[in-house]
């Protein structure tokens, strides 16, 4: 189930994870946006269930209503991504404390909500196969930008939440992990140029993005837990992966020392990765 499924990441997201066979649910204020999703999934014709619900993040009778009927349509739900966002760019002392509140009700009572709606109908029954809550971060968390000071808060406000979760349910067969890209060309960050084709060539397109939520999904990732990847250094290291020779990627074993000695600085700084990087070696 992804919140904000109705463009951007959330639609990426949802076209790839339906591409591998899964059954999905998808959440967004617009139901139109929601219905030209389904409509492409359909296209490609994989057969798979897409179910809609129209909610606001924001407001917890709406996604509890929303996850009892994903439920009920689809069964228990193996996991969930938290990917519904909002950001506004003005300096600190214009900012309108309303604009600020909404911001940070989207982006930190919004997952909470998620969260909260969710739990009761997740599939924790295995410890093998994990529950998995997947929420979409910033990297504004790392690298704070002026101007965005509602943005950058919420995404350092989250971080804390999901360190909290991690903690809270360590005996319970979910885990907690996040996705933190920079700029991605979407209307978030490019309003209604979004998809124009003009992004800057430091702009992620949506579509890269959606490979490291399917490894979160995936048994390589079960034991990971409050995690928190830099998309951006992990494309870095998709880098070298393609440049390296095919015979220094044949495995981890093999790439680690090729790895370490190319970029050693990387190579430190992304040692936790090492089930994302096999995984992204192998794909």
């Amino acid at each position: 189930m992804i919140t904000g499924g109705g463009r951007g990441i959330g639609r990426s997201v949802a076209v790839a994870c339906t591409k591998e066979g899964a059954n999905i649910g998808l959440t967004s204020r617009t139901m139109d946006e929601l219905e030209n999703v389904k409509k492409d999934i359909e296209k490609i014709g994989t057969g798979v269930k897409v179910v809609l619900k129209t909610g606001d993040v924001t407001n917890y009778s709406d996604m509890d209503k929303a996850f009892k009927e994903f439920q009920q349509e689809l069964g228990p739900l193996n996991a969930v991504i938290a990917n519904a966002g909002a950001s506004s760019k003005k300096e600190s002392h214009d900012f309108d404390p309303a604009e600020f509140a909404r911001i940070m009700n989207v982006n930190v009572l919004g997952v909470f909500n998620t969260f909260k709606a969710a739990y009761p109908v997740m599939n924790k029954e295995s410890k093998d196969d994990k529950a998995r809550f997947i929420i979409t971060g910033s990297a504004a968390y790392n690298a704070v930008m002026p101007k965005f000071a509602a943005y950058v808060a919420s995404k350092w406000a989250v971080v804390g939440l999901q360190k909290v979760l991690a903690l809270e349910y360590t005996k319970e067969n979910i885990s907690f992990n996040m996705l933190s890209p920079t700029m991605v060309d979407t209307r978030l960050l490019r309003g209604k140029k979004a998809g124009d084709g003009q992004k800057p060539p430091t702009v992620m397109d949506p579509e890269e993005l959606p490979i490291y939520y399917i490894f979160f999904l995936l048994p390589e990732s079960n034991k990971m837990n409050d995690t928190i990847v830099d998309v951006n250094e992990v494309q870095v290291v998709r880098k070298v992966i393609a440049e390296a020779p095919p015979e220094s990627k044949a495995s981890w074993e093999v790439f680690s020392p090729y790895f370490e000695q190319k970029e050693p600085g990387l190579a430190q700084s992304t040692r936790k990765l090492k089930r994302l990087i096999e995984f992204l070696l192998k794909h």
